[in-house]
């Protein structure tokens, strides 16, 4: 806002984007309503409770999926975070950008279907392959190298995931200035140096947010793990079977409304982080800018 803006204009903006957000948000809203409901789906009553949230974590089966879910999660963003970081780096030193952007956006052209069904028939022949090599070695140590399990899920959501990470670590790296590291490494820093004391303090917003994000998209994902997860359940496929076949149990809308909380929460504080961090930052600007009063 400034002296010349329309203040009216100005509401009406936050007013359609609190909007849009309300639109998007509304079917998870109405899974919280309803996990709250001691009925349960399509009761003609409501009547509030929280004993559901209270089951949650006597259901196996939920939490057995949740652990493997929690699991990939946290080792995709372990992986997957920091080969992000590395491919904005290497973005950034390049002269060419437009091949190192096809090569990391590409997997967000290919329809979720056809990419999961494409490692499945990677891995299934690829196993063919050790198994066959093993035979003419005479051991079985490559028998199960490529079998589906956890390993081939992980690599599923690496690739799902790293394209996200990158936009998000690239745009954050957008207002960093190389020079500064080249000022550090001119002082004595080791590359190591440089990147953890100048450039890392800069961009670590976008680390923790790409950080974050990954491991919701981790959550949010079927396709993919549904067919190169092999024999354990994931807390997607766990849902979705149950609303395909015998419907969401009251626990289940428990968890899902309980999961939608954490991930709000999570995001939220990061934007609120942010914005406090952004203003301060900005008032020290201010106070150095402006001129020592007249003595």
């Amino acid at each position: 806002m400034d002296d010349y803006s329309n203040p009216w204009l100005h509401r009406l903006k936050w007013s359609y984007l609190l909007l849009v957000v309300f639109t998007l948000m509304s079917p998870v809203f109405y899974v919280m309503y309803i996990s709250f409901n001691l009925n349960g789906f399509g009761a003609n009553s409501y009547e509030f409770t929280v004993q559901w949230y209270g089951l949650i974590f006597s259901d196996k089966l939920l939490m057995g999926a949740l652990g493997w879910t929690m699991t990939l999660a946290v080792t995709t963003t372990i992986i997957g975070v920091p080969f992000a970081l590395l491919a904005a780096k290497y973005y950034k030193a390049s002269s060419n950008k437009v091949l190192p952007v096809f090569l990391l956006l590409a997997p967000l052209f290919v329809a979720p279907d056809i990419l999961g069904s494409a490692l499945l028939v990677f891995f299934k022949n690829a196993n063919l392959v050790f198994q066959a090599l093993g035979d003419m070695l005479g051991t079985s140590v490559f028998d199960t190298w490529f079998d589906l399990g956890f390993l081939t899920a992980l690599v599923g959501l690496i690739i799902y995931t790293i394209p996200y990470s990158f936009i998000v670590i690239l745009i954050t790296m957008g207002r960093y200035n190389r020079e500064q590291t080249e000022a550090a490494r001119a002082c004595g820093a080791t590359a190591w140096q440089a990147f953890w004391d100048i450039e890392f303090p800069q961009i670590r917003a976008g680390v923790f947010s790409a950080a974050s994000f990954t491991i919701i998209l981790c959550f949010n994902e079927y396709t993919r793990t549904s067919l190169l997860k092999g024999g354990f359940d994931t807390f997607t496929t766990v849902l979705i079977s149950q609303m395909l076949n015998t419907g969401m149990s009251e626990q289940s809308y428990a968890m899902s409304a309980f999961v939608s909380f954490v991930a709000i929460a999570v995001i939220g504080s990061i934007i609120v982080y942010t914005m406090i961090r952004a203003e301060m930052l900005a008032k020290q600007s201010r106070e150095v800018a402006e001129p020592a009063p007249a003595t």
